[in-house]
């Protein structure tokens, strides 16, 4: 009785195509997520600009601290100019000055808030290494001067690779300059 339920699996091609699904899976390692703490230093490449970062699972996207955001066309495409004020924060990053970005827009979008109407903002991509990995992150630009961080990293930006541990911060490892960052050099990234 025990066997029956095995009936099916007799002949070899049955038996193959039961296996190969369970060999697969234990043959492919599964990428764990690395676990970090809700506050990590993360850093803007290339410029190696470190920048303080709070990990938010209760936020859907990322945003960025910018001022004087300005748009233009550049090659038929539409691009962004922005400020991101770090030198009033120096416990905030290692810049002891501001940094001038441009970059183009991914896309624009309406941020929700409990307070005011939506408010439009523009989103963008920046190069961020965390946890010794850099990768591409949408961002968007925000008036973040009424907040503790200038970086907020959301769900979308973690999404696969990071899990936040509530109760840690500034446990992930970080990230060295690449030999291609000149030394001091901190133009715009």
């Amino acid at each position: 009785m025990l066997l029956r339920p095995f009936a099916l699996l007799r002949t070899p091609r049955r038996l193959a195509l039961a296996v190969l699904p369970v060999a697969y899976c234990t043959s492919v390692p599964a990428d764990e997520p690395r676990r970090m703490g809700w506050l990590e230093w993360s850093w803007l490449e290339p410029g190696h600009v470190r920048l303080k970062t709070k990990l938010d699972t209760g936020a859907r996207t990322s945003s960025l601290h910018a001022e004087d955001i300005e748009t233009f066309e550049r090659d038929g495409d539409k691009w962004v100019r922005f400020r991101v004020p770090l030198s009033d924060r120096p416990e905030d990053t290692n810049l002891e000055r501001d940094l001038v970005l441009e970059r183009p827009v991914v896309r624009e979008i309406l941020i929700k808030d409990h307070e005011h109407a939506p408010a439009p903002r523009y989103v963008v991509e920046i190069d961020l290494c965390l946890g010794n990995e850099t990768r591409r992150t949408e961002v968007s630009l925000a008036d973040r001067s009424r907040f503790n961080y200038p970086l907020l990293l959301g769900r979308l930006g973690m999404r696969g690779h990071i899990m936040v541990d509530p109760e840690t911060k500034y446990i992930a490892a970080r990230c060295p300059r690449r030999r291609t960052d000149p030394g001091n050099d901190e133009k715009t990234p």
